[in-house]
Protein backbone atom coordinates (compact mmCIF):
# COMPACT_ATOMS: atom_id res chain seq x y z
CA UNK A 1 0.00 0.00 0.00
CA UNK A 2 1.41 3.40 -0.92
CA UNK A 3 1.88 6.16 1.61
CA UNK A 4 -0.76 8.76 0.83
CA UNK A 5 -2.26 11.79 2.48
CA UNK A 6 -5.55 10.98 4.15
CA UNK A 7 -6.87 14.43 3.31
CA UNK A 8 -5.83 17.50 1.38
CA UNK A 9 -3.21 19.77 2.86
CA UNK A 10 -4.14 23.27 4.07
CA UNK A 11 -4.55 25.70 1.18
CA UNK A 12 -1.65 27.89 2.30
CA UNK A 13 0.83 25.03 1.84
CA UNK A 14 -0.42 24.32 -1.71
CA UNK A 15 0.07 27.88 -2.96
CA UNK A 16 3.83 28.00 -2.33
CA UNK A 17 6.27 27.69 -5.23
CA UNK A 18 7.95 24.27 -5.21
CA UNK A 19 11.30 23.87 -6.96
CA UNK A 20 11.59 20.13 -6.19
CA UNK A 21 8.65 17.73 -5.83
CA UNK A 22 9.30 14.11 -4.88
CA UNK A 23 6.46 11.65 -5.47
CA UNK A 24 6.51 8.04 -4.24
CA UNK A 25 10.27 7.84 -4.79
CA UNK A 26 11.95 4.46 -4.35
CA UNK A 27 15.62 3.56 -4.60
CA UNK A 28 16.33 -0.16 -4.24
CA UNK A 29 19.63 -2.00 -4.52
CA UNK A 30 19.99 -5.51 -5.88
CA UNK A 31 22.97 -7.54 -4.65
CA UNK A 32 23.62 -9.25 -7.99
CA UNK A 33 23.40 -12.79 -6.67
CA UNK A 34 22.55 -15.61 -9.07
CA UNK A 35 19.76 -16.75 -6.79
CA UNK A 36 17.01 -14.18 -6.33
CA UNK A 37 17.01 -12.24 -3.07
CA UNK A 38 15.17 -9.29 -1.63
CA UNK A 39 16.48 -5.85 -2.63
CA UNK A 40 17.76 -3.34 -0.11
CA UNK A 41 15.00 -0.73 0.14
CA UNK A 42 17.12 2.33 0.90
CA UNK A 43 14.36 4.79 -0.05
CA UNK A 44 10.87 3.33 0.01
CA UNK A 45 7.98 5.48 -1.20
CA UNK A 46 9.00 9.00 -0.15
CA UNK A 47 6.87 12.06 -0.99
CA UNK A 48 7.67 15.70 -0.15
CA UNK A 49 8.26 19.16 -1.64
CA UNK A 50 11.14 21.61 -1.36
CA UNK A 51 10.02 25.19 -1.82
CA UNK A 52 12.07 27.58 -3.90
CA UNK A 53 14.63 29.39 -1.74
CA UNK A 54 14.08 27.32 1.42
CA UNK A 55 16.32 24.94 3.36
CA UNK A 56 14.73 21.56 4.06
CA UNK A 57 16.52 19.54 6.73
CA UNK A 58 16.67 15.74 6.50
CA UNK A 59 17.48 13.93 9.75
CA UNK A 60 17.51 10.37 11.03
CA UNK A 61 19.73 7.59 12.32
CA UNK A 62 22.68 6.26 10.32
CA UNK A 63 21.50 3.91 7.60
CA UNK A 64 17.99 5.37 7.34
CA UNK A 65 18.45 6.37 3.68
CA UNK A 66 19.23 10.10 4.02
CA UNK A 67 22.29 10.14 1.80
CA UNK A 68 20.77 7.77 -0.76
CA UNK A 69 17.76 10.06 -1.03
CA UNK A 70 19.97 13.12 -1.51
CA UNK A 71 22.09 11.38 -4.14
CA UNK A 72 18.97 10.21 -5.96
CA UNK A 73 17.66 13.78 -6.15
CA UNK A 74 20.80 14.84 -8.07
CA UNK A 75 20.87 11.65 -10.17
CA UNK A 76 24.03 10.19 -8.61
CA UNK A 77 21.81 7.18 -7.85
CA UNK A 78 19.16 5.83 -10.20
CA UNK A 79 15.60 5.84 -8.86
CA UNK A 80 13.82 2.48 -8.98
CA UNK A 81 10.35 4.04 -9.11
CA UNK A 82 8.54 7.31 -8.55
CA UNK A 83 9.35 10.75 -9.86
CA UNK A 84 11.45 13.79 -8.99
CA UNK A 85 9.98 16.94 -10.49
CA UNK A 86 12.39 19.84 -10.91
CA UNK A 87 10.53 22.95 -12.06
CA UNK A 88 7.75 20.61 -13.17
CA UNK A 89 9.92 18.20 -15.21
CA UNK A 90 10.62 14.63 -14.10
CA UNK A 91 14.42 14.44 -14.02
CA UNK A 92 14.39 10.65 -13.50
CA UNK A 93 13.56 10.37 -17.22
CA UNK A 94 16.41 12.62 -18.38
CA UNK A 95 19.31 11.18 -20.35
CA UNK A 96 22.11 12.29 -22.66
CA UNK A 97 22.53 15.99 -23.33
CA UNK A 98 19.31 16.88 -21.50
CA UNK A 99 20.59 15.26 -18.30
CA UNK A 100 23.99 16.91 -18.68
CA UNK A 101 22.43 20.33 -19.12
CA UNK A 102 20.16 19.80 -16.08
CA UNK A 103 23.16 18.94 -13.89
CA UNK A 104 24.11 22.61 -14.01
CA UNK A 105 21.02 23.33 -11.92
CA UNK A 106 21.56 20.71 -9.20
CA UNK A 107 24.81 20.09 -7.31
CA UNK A 108 25.98 18.36 -4.13
CA UNK A 109 28.44 19.15 -1.32
CA UNK A 110 29.84 15.97 0.20
CA UNK A 111 30.30 15.09 3.85
CA UNK A 112 34.07 14.54 3.96
CA UNK A 113 35.98 17.50 2.52
CA UNK A 114 39.18 15.46 2.47
CA UNK A 115 38.09 12.42 0.45
CA UNK A 116 35.86 14.43 -1.91
CA UNK A 117 38.77 16.50 -3.27
CA UNK A 118 41.46 15.12 -5.59
CA UNK A 119 44.85 15.65 -3.92
CA UNK A 120 46.59 15.56 -7.32
CA UNK A 121 44.75 18.64 -8.55
CA UNK A 122 45.20 22.22 -7.44
CA UNK A 123 42.27 24.01 -5.87
CA UNK A 124 41.88 26.04 -9.03
CA UNK A 125 41.69 22.90 -11.17
CA UNK A 126 39.15 21.31 -8.81
CA UNK A 127 36.78 24.29 -8.97
CA UNK A 128 37.37 24.76 -12.69
CA UNK A 129 36.65 21.12 -13.59
CA UNK A 130 32.83 21.45 -13.84
CA UNK A 131 33.32 24.59 -15.95
CA UNK A 132 35.47 22.60 -18.38
CA UNK A 133 33.10 19.62 -18.47
CA UNK A 134 30.09 21.82 -19.26
CA UNK A 135 32.00 24.15 -21.62
CA UNK A 136 31.11 27.15 -19.46
CA UNK A 137 30.11 29.73 -20.49
CA UNK A 138 28.12 28.64 -23.54
CA UNK A 139 26.93 32.23 -24.10
CA UNK A 140 23.19 31.79 -24.36
CA UNK A 141 21.87 34.83 -26.23
CA UNK A 142 18.49 36.50 -25.85
CA UNK A 143 17.55 38.99 -28.55
CA UNK A 144 15.29 41.89 -27.66
CA UNK A 145 13.64 44.32 -30.07
CA UNK A 146 13.12 41.82 -32.91
CA UNK A 147 9.40 42.68 -32.95
CA UNK A 148 8.26 39.15 -33.70
CA UNK A 149 10.64 38.54 -36.60
CA UNK A 150 12.54 35.27 -36.95
CA UNK A 151 16.01 35.53 -35.38
CA UNK A 152 19.13 33.45 -35.96
CA UNK A 153 22.25 33.74 -33.81
CA UNK A 154 25.75 33.02 -35.09
CA UNK A 155 29.28 33.37 -33.77
CA UNK A 156 29.97 32.94 -30.04
CA UNK A 157 26.46 32.20 -28.84
CA UNK A 158 23.32 30.08 -28.98
CA UNK A 159 19.81 31.51 -29.08
CA UNK A 160 17.29 31.19 -26.25
CA UNK A 161 13.63 32.32 -26.20
CA UNK A 162 12.93 35.99 -25.71
CA UNK A 163 11.24 35.28 -22.37
CA UNK A 164 14.30 33.42 -20.99
CA UNK A 165 15.45 35.07 -17.77
CA UNK A 166 18.92 33.52 -17.44
CA UNK A 167 20.58 34.37 -20.76
CA UNK A 168 24.33 35.03 -20.58
CA UNK A 169 24.17 37.81 -23.19
CA UNK A 170 21.26 40.10 -23.99
CA UNK A 171 21.38 41.67 -27.46
CA UNK A 172 19.15 44.69 -27.97
CA UNK A 173 18.31 45.41 -31.61
CA UNK A 174 17.55 48.96 -32.68
CA UNK A 175 17.16 49.44 -36.41
CA UNK A 176 20.30 48.16 -38.14
CA UNK A 177 22.46 48.26 -34.99
CA UNK A 178 22.69 46.15 -31.85
CA UNK A 179 24.20 46.42 -28.38
CA UNK A 180 25.17 43.56 -26.08
CA UNK A 181 25.16 43.32 -22.29
CA UNK A 182 26.53 40.47 -20.15
CA UNK A 183 24.77 39.18 -17.07
CA UNK A 184 26.40 39.69 -13.69
CA UNK A 185 27.45 36.06 -13.13
CA UNK A 186 30.03 36.09 -15.94
CA UNK A 187 33.31 37.97 -15.26
CA UNK A 188 33.25 39.75 -18.61
CA UNK A 189 32.76 43.49 -19.22
CA UNK A 190 30.14 44.51 -21.78
CA UNK A 191 32.75 46.14 -24.01
CA UNK A 192 34.35 42.73 -24.65
CA UNK A 193 31.19 41.51 -26.37
CA UNK A 194 30.04 42.95 -29.69
CA UNK A 195 26.93 42.25 -31.73
CA UNK A 196 25.92 43.06 -35.28
CA UNK A 197 22.61 42.70 -37.12
CA UNK A 198 21.94 41.75 -40.73
CA UNK A 199 18.45 41.84 -42.20
CA UNK A 200 17.46 38.86 -44.32
CA UNK A 201 14.00 39.60 -45.67
CA UNK A 202 11.67 39.50 -42.68
CA UNK A 203 14.33 37.72 -40.57
CA UNK A 204 17.30 38.97 -38.58
CA UNK A 205 20.79 37.47 -38.38
CA UNK A 206 22.54 38.42 -35.13
CA UNK A 207 26.28 37.79 -34.92
CA UNK A 208 27.87 37.76 -31.46
CA UNK A 209 31.62 38.09 -30.94
CA UNK A 210 33.34 37.56 -27.56
CA UNK A 211 36.86 38.97 -27.44
CA UNK A 212 38.01 37.01 -24.36
CA UNK A 213 38.88 33.30 -24.59
CA UNK A 214 36.91 30.84 -22.46
CA UNK A 215 39.96 29.56 -20.48
CA UNK A 216 40.62 33.10 -19.29
CA UNK A 217 36.97 33.54 -18.30
CA UNK A 218 37.04 30.28 -16.36
CA UNK A 219 40.14 31.30 -14.43
CA UNK A 220 38.47 34.59 -13.57
CA UNK A 221 35.33 32.73 -12.51
CA UNK A 222 37.34 30.45 -10.19
CA UNK A 223 39.08 33.41 -8.55
CA UNK A 224 35.70 35.05 -8.07
CA UNK A 225 34.35 31.88 -6.43
CA UNK A 226 37.36 31.64 -4.11
CA UNK A 227 36.61 35.12 -2.85
CA UNK A 228 32.90 34.31 -2.55
CA UNK A 229 33.53 31.39 -0.16
CA UNK A 230 36.07 33.27 1.97
CA UNK A 231 39.35 32.13 0.39
CA UNK A 232 41.98 34.17 -1.46
CA UNK A 233 43.04 34.35 -5.10
CA UNK A 234 46.52 33.01 -4.30
CA UNK A 235 44.93 29.75 -3.11
CA UNK A 236 44.28 28.93 -6.78
CA UNK A 237 47.58 27.06 -7.18
CA UNK A 238 47.64 25.28 -3.81
CA UNK A 239 46.71 21.65 -3.18
CA UNK A 240 43.97 20.34 -0.85
CA UNK A 241 46.42 18.91 1.70
CA UNK A 242 47.68 22.45 2.35
CA UNK A 243 44.28 23.50 3.75
CA UNK A 244 42.41 22.88 6.98
CA UNK A 245 39.18 20.89 7.04
CA UNK A 246 37.06 24.02 7.03
CA UNK A 247 38.99 25.51 4.12
CA UNK A 248 38.66 22.27 2.14
CA UNK A 249 34.91 22.35 2.67
CA UNK A 250 34.89 25.91 1.35
CA UNK A 251 36.58 24.56 -1.78
CA UNK A 252 33.85 21.93 -2.09
CA UNK A 253 31.20 24.62 -1.76
CA UNK A 254 32.92 26.75 -4.41
CA UNK A 255 32.97 23.76 -6.77
CA UNK A 256 29.23 23.23 -6.21
CA UNK A 257 28.56 26.92 -6.96
CA UNK A 258 30.66 27.02 -10.13
CA UNK A 259 27.80 26.37 -12.58
CA UNK A 260 25.36 28.64 -10.73
CA UNK A 261 22.91 25.93 -9.63
CA UNK A 262 19.45 26.57 -8.21
CA UNK A 263 19.45 23.51 -5.93
CA UNK A 264 22.23 22.04 -3.77
CA UNK A 265 22.18 18.88 -1.67
CA UNK A 266 24.32 19.43 1.44
CA UNK A 267 25.23 15.95 2.67
CA UNK A 268 26.29 16.51 6.29
CA UNK A 269 28.56 19.39 5.22
CA UNK A 270 29.81 20.22 8.73
CA UNK A 271 29.79 16.85 10.53
CA UNK A 272 33.50 16.22 9.82
CA UNK A 273 34.55 19.68 11.06
CA UNK A 274 35.47 21.07 14.46
CA UNK A 275 32.66 22.82 16.30
CA UNK A 276 34.42 26.18 16.01
CA UNK A 277 34.57 25.78 12.23
CA UNK A 278 31.01 24.48 11.85
CA UNK A 279 29.46 27.83 12.73
CA UNK A 280 31.56 29.62 10.09
CA UNK A 281 30.53 27.19 7.35
CA UNK A 282 26.87 27.38 8.38
CA UNK A 283 26.99 31.18 8.30
CA UNK A 284 28.65 31.02 4.87
CA UNK A 285 25.87 28.76 3.55
CA UNK A 286 23.19 31.12 4.84
CA UNK A 287 24.94 34.11 3.24
CA UNK A 288 25.24 32.29 -0.09
CA UNK A 289 21.57 31.34 0.00
CA UNK A 290 20.58 34.97 0.58
CA UNK A 291 22.92 36.22 -2.16
CA UNK A 292 22.11 33.69 -4.89
CA UNK A 293 18.58 32.56 -3.97
CA UNK A 294 19.67 28.94 -3.51
CA UNK A 295 17.47 26.04 -2.44
CA UNK A 296 19.06 23.51 -0.05
CA UNK A 297 18.40 19.96 1.07
CA UNK A 298 20.44 19.87 4.30
CA UNK A 299 21.22 16.31 5.44
CA UNK A 300 22.46 16.01 9.02
CA UNK A 301 22.39 13.96 12.20
CA UNK A 302 23.14 16.91 14.49
CA UNK A 303 19.68 18.14 15.42
CA UNK A 304 20.92 21.41 16.91
CA UNK A 305 22.51 22.34 13.57
CA UNK A 306 19.30 21.50 11.73
CA UNK A 307 17.27 23.64 14.09
CA UNK A 308 19.60 26.57 13.46
CA UNK A 309 19.68 26.56 9.66
CA UNK A 310 16.54 24.83 8.32
CA UNK A 311 13.11 26.27 7.50
CA UNK A 312 11.44 22.85 7.57
CA UNK A 313 12.55 19.39 8.68
CA UNK A 314 11.84 15.89 7.38
CA UNK A 315 12.49 13.03 9.82
CA UNK A 316 13.52 9.80 8.09
CA UNK A 317 13.50 6.21 9.34
CA UNK A 318 14.13 3.00 7.39
CA UNK A 319 13.62 4.63 3.99
CA UNK A 320 10.42 6.51 4.97
CA UNK A 321 9.69 10.12 5.93
CA UNK A 322 8.01 9.78 9.32
CA UNK A 323 7.23 13.47 9.90
CA UNK A 324 7.77 16.68 7.97
CA UNK A 325 6.95 20.22 8.98
CA UNK A 326 8.18 23.66 10.00
CA UNK A 327 11.31 23.47 12.13
CA UNK A 328 10.31 25.25 15.34
CA UNK A 329 6.88 23.66 15.35
CA UNK A 330 8.32 20.17 14.94
CA UNK A 331 11.03 20.64 17.58
CA UNK A 332 8.71 22.16 20.16
CA UNK A 333 5.80 19.76 19.64
CA UNK A 334 6.74 16.51 17.84
CA UNK A 335 3.77 14.44 16.72
CA UNK A 336 5.34 11.24 15.41
CA UNK A 337 6.60 8.63 17.93
CA UNK A 338 9.95 8.38 16.18
CA UNK A 339 10.40 12.17 16.12
CA UNK A 340 9.47 12.28 19.81
CA UNK A 341 12.08 9.62 20.61
CA UNK A 342 14.75 11.26 18.46
CA UNK A 343 14.30 14.71 19.99
CA UNK A 344 14.28 13.32 23.53
CA UNK A 345 17.92 12.33 23.03
CA UNK A 346 19.06 15.96 22.60
CA UNK A 347 21.05 16.99 25.71
CA UNK A 348 19.43 19.78 27.72
CA UNK A 349 21.73 22.58 28.90
CA UNK A 350 19.41 23.25 31.85
CA UNK A 351 20.61 21.10 34.82
CA UNK A 352 17.20 21.42 36.47
CA UNK A 353 15.32 20.07 33.44
CA UNK A 354 13.25 16.97 34.17
CA UNK A 355 12.57 15.83 30.62
CA UNK A 356 12.68 12.05 30.31
CA UNK A 357 14.74 10.44 27.59
CA UNK A 358 13.01 7.78 25.49
CA UNK A 359 15.31 4.79 24.98
CA UNK A 360 14.48 2.76 21.89
CA UNK A 361 14.72 -1.01 22.03
CA UNK A 362 17.15 -2.79 19.70
CA UNK A 363 18.30 -1.57 16.31
CA UNK A 364 16.44 -0.68 13.10
CA UNK A 365 15.38 -3.68 11.01
CA UNK A 366 17.25 -4.56 7.84
CA UNK A 367 16.12 -2.48 4.85
CA UNK A 368 16.21 -5.75 2.94
CA UNK A 369 13.38 -7.07 5.13
CA UNK A 370 11.42 -4.12 6.57
CA UNK A 371 8.26 -4.62 8.64
CA UNK A 372 5.04 -5.22 6.72
CA UNK A 373 3.18 -2.49 8.62
CA UNK A 374 4.59 0.69 10.12
CA UNK A 375 8.37 0.90 9.54
CA UNK A 376 8.83 1.91 13.20
CA UNK A 377 6.63 -0.86 14.61
CA UNK A 378 9.48 -3.07 15.89
CA UNK A 379 10.86 -0.32 18.18
CA UNK A 380 7.95 2.03 18.85
CA UNK A 381 7.44 2.71 22.60
CA UNK A 382 3.77 3.63 22.04
CA UNK A 383 2.88 0.89 19.59
CA UNK A 384 -0.84 0.07 19.50
CA UNK A 385 -1.65 -3.01 21.55
CA UNK A 386 -4.54 -5.44 21.08
CA UNK A 387 -7.48 -4.43 23.24
CA UNK A 388 -7.09 -7.37 25.64
CA UNK A 389 -3.48 -6.36 26.44
CA UNK A 390 -3.97 -2.62 26.76
CA UNK A 391 -3.42 -2.73 30.54
CA UNK A 392 -0.70 -5.39 30.51
CA UNK A 393 2.38 -4.57 32.61
CA UNK A 394 4.87 -2.62 30.48
CA UNK A 395 7.78 -4.93 31.33
CA UNK A 396 5.80 -8.00 30.31
CA UNK A 397 4.69 -6.36 27.07
CA UNK A 398 8.28 -5.30 26.29
CA UNK A 399 9.42 -8.89 26.88
CA UNK A 400 6.77 -10.20 24.48
CA UNK A 401 7.87 -7.68 21.84
CA UNK A 402 11.51 -8.62 22.41
CA UNK A 403 10.72 -12.31 21.89
CA UNK A 404 8.92 -11.43 18.66
CA UNK A 405 11.92 -9.43 17.49
CA UNK A 406 14.30 -12.31 18.26
CA UNK A 407 12.15 -14.65 16.18
CA UNK A 408 12.17 -12.14 13.31
CA UNK A 409 15.95 -11.81 13.52
CA UNK A 410 16.35 -15.59 13.47
CA UNK A 411 14.35 -15.62 10.25
CA UNK A 412 16.63 -13.00 8.66
CA UNK A 413 19.89 -14.64 9.78
CA UNK A 414 21.67 -16.70 7.16
CA UNK A 415 21.93 -20.39 7.94
CA UNK A 416 25.06 -22.12 6.69
CA UNK A 417 24.84 -25.37 4.75
CA UNK A 418 26.18 -27.21 7.82
CA UNK A 419 23.48 -25.72 10.05
CA UNK A 420 20.79 -26.65 7.54
CA UNK A 421 22.07 -30.22 7.46
CA UNK A 422 22.19 -30.40 11.28
CA UNK A 423 18.66 -29.04 11.47
CA UNK A 424 17.38 -31.73 9.10
CA UNK A 425 19.10 -34.39 11.23
CA UNK A 426 17.63 -32.97 14.44
CA UNK A 427 21.03 -31.85 15.75
CA UNK A 428 21.66 -28.69 17.81
CA UNK A 429 22.53 -25.44 15.99
CA UNK A 430 22.86 -21.81 17.03
CA UNK A 431 19.17 -21.46 16.13
CA UNK A 432 18.02 -24.12 18.60
CA UNK A 433 18.46 -22.47 22.01
CA UNK A 434 14.84 -21.35 22.46
CA UNK A 435 14.68 -22.36 26.15
CA UNK A 436 17.73 -20.26 26.93
CA UNK A 437 16.22 -17.35 25.01
CA UNK A 438 12.94 -17.64 26.91
CA UNK A 439 14.81 -17.66 30.22
CA UNK A 440 16.89 -14.59 29.33
CA UNK A 441 13.90 -12.62 28.08
CA UNK A 442 11.24 -13.63 30.60
CA UNK A 443 12.95 -15.57 33.37
CA UNK A 444 12.66 -12.82 36.01
CA UNK A 445 9.10 -11.78 35.16
CA UNK A 446 5.90 -12.88 36.82
CA UNK A 447 3.93 -13.69 33.68
CA UNK A 448 0.13 -13.72 33.79
CA UNK A 449 -1.13 -17.28 33.19
CA UNK A 450 -2.60 -16.38 29.79
CA UNK A 451 0.70 -14.87 28.59
CA UNK A 452 2.60 -17.87 29.93
CA UNK A 453 0.42 -20.25 27.91
CA UNK A 454 0.98 -18.28 24.71
CA UNK A 455 4.74 -18.17 25.27
CA UNK A 456 4.84 -21.92 25.93
CA UNK A 457 2.98 -22.56 22.68
CA UNK A 458 5.50 -20.45 20.79
CA UNK A 459 8.38 -22.33 22.41
CA UNK A 460 6.84 -25.63 21.35
CA UNK A 461 6.59 -24.48 17.73
CA UNK A 462 10.28 -23.54 17.75
CA UNK A 463 11.30 -26.84 19.36
CA UNK A 464 9.42 -28.62 16.57
CA UNK A 465 11.37 -26.64 13.98
CA UNK A 466 8.36 -24.63 12.80
CA UNK A 467 9.51 -21.08 13.49
CA UNK A 468 7.17 -19.67 10.86
CA UNK A 469 4.21 -21.02 12.82
CA UNK A 470 5.69 -19.45 15.97
CA UNK A 471 5.93 -16.04 14.31
CA UNK A 472 2.43 -16.28 12.87
CA UNK A 473 1.05 -17.29 16.27
CA UNK A 474 2.71 -14.29 17.93
CA UNK A 475 1.40 -11.97 15.21
CA UNK A 476 -2.15 -13.29 15.53
CA UNK A 477 -2.18 -13.03 19.32
CA UNK A 478 -0.12 -9.89 19.97
CA UNK A 479 -0.19 -8.04 16.63
CA UNK A 480 -2.10 -4.87 15.73
CA UNK A 481 -2.53 -2.48 12.81
CA UNK A 482 1.04 -1.33 13.44
CA UNK A 483 2.28 -4.79 12.42
CA UNK A 484 0.08 -5.40 9.39
CA UNK A 485 -1.02 -2.11 7.79
CA UNK A 486 1.12 0.65 6.27
CA UNK A 487 0.09 3.95 7.90
CA UNK A 488 -0.88 7.03 5.91
CA UNK A 489 0.55 10.54 6.19
CA UNK A 490 -1.87 12.39 8.47
CA UNK A 491 -2.02 16.21 8.65
CA UNK A 492 -1.19 17.17 12.24
CA UNK A 493 -1.18 20.98 12.08
CA UNK A 494 -2.63 23.87 10.11
CA UNK A 495 0.80 24.66 8.63
CA UNK A 496 0.79 21.48 6.54
CA UNK A 497 2.88 19.27 8.83
CA UNK A 498 2.26 15.54 8.35
CA UNK A 499 3.08 12.43 10.37
CA UNK A 500 3.20 8.74 9.40
CA UNK A 501 1.44 6.97 12.29
CA UNK A 502 -1.72 4.92 12.91
CA UNK A 503 -2.28 6.75 16.20
CA UNK A 504 -3.48 9.83 14.34
CA UNK A 505 -6.57 7.88 13.28
CA UNK A 506 -9.78 8.74 15.14
CA UNK A 507 -10.12 5.31 16.79
CA UNK A 508 -6.74 5.54 18.56
CA UNK A 509 -5.21 7.82 21.17
CA UNK A 510 -2.66 10.35 19.89
CA UNK A 511 1.05 9.54 20.53
CA UNK A 512 1.65 12.53 22.87
CA UNK A 513 -0.69 11.52 25.72
CA UNK A 514 0.45 7.90 25.42
CA UNK A 515 4.08 8.99 25.79
CA UNK A 516 3.20 11.13 28.80
CA UNK A 517 1.46 8.20 30.46
CA UNK A 518 4.34 5.85 29.62
CA UNK A 519 6.99 8.19 31.04
CA UNK A 520 4.88 8.89 34.12
CA UNK A 521 4.58 5.16 34.84
CA UNK A 522 8.32 4.76 34.34
CA UNK A 523 9.05 7.58 36.80
CA UNK A 524 6.78 6.05 39.44
CA UNK A 525 8.41 2.63 39.01
CA UNK A 526 11.88 4.15 39.37
CA UNK A 527 10.92 5.95 42.59
CA UNK A 528 9.37 2.81 44.08
CA UNK A 529 12.58 0.80 43.70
Amino acid sequence: MSEELVQEQPQAAEQRDALVEVNELRTYYEDGRLLSSRPVKAVDGVTFRIERGETLGLVGESGCGKTTLGRTLVRLEQATDGEVLFDGEDITTFSGSKLKRWRRDAQIVFQDPESSLNDRMTVGEIIREPLDVHDWPDFSVRVEGARGREVTVSGDGRPVPEDASDADVVVTVSGDSATASVREGIPLPDEDVTASVTERGDALDVAVNVRVAKPRLRRARVRELLETVGLREEHYYRYPHQFSGGQRQRVGIARALALEPEFIVLDEPVSALDVSVQAKILNLLEDLQDEFGLTFLFIAHDLSVVRHICDRVAVMYLGHVMEIGETEELFSDPKNPYTYSLLSAIPDADPTATRERVTLRGTPPSPRDPPAGCPFSTRCPVKIRPEQYRDLDDEVWDAVELLREILRERERADRTLTERAKQRLGMETRFSDIDEIRHEVMGDLDLPPEIGRHVERVVEYVREGDERAAREYMLEEFGSACDTDRPAHHPVSESGRTSLCHRHRAEYEEPGPVFDDLLDRGTRQTRSR
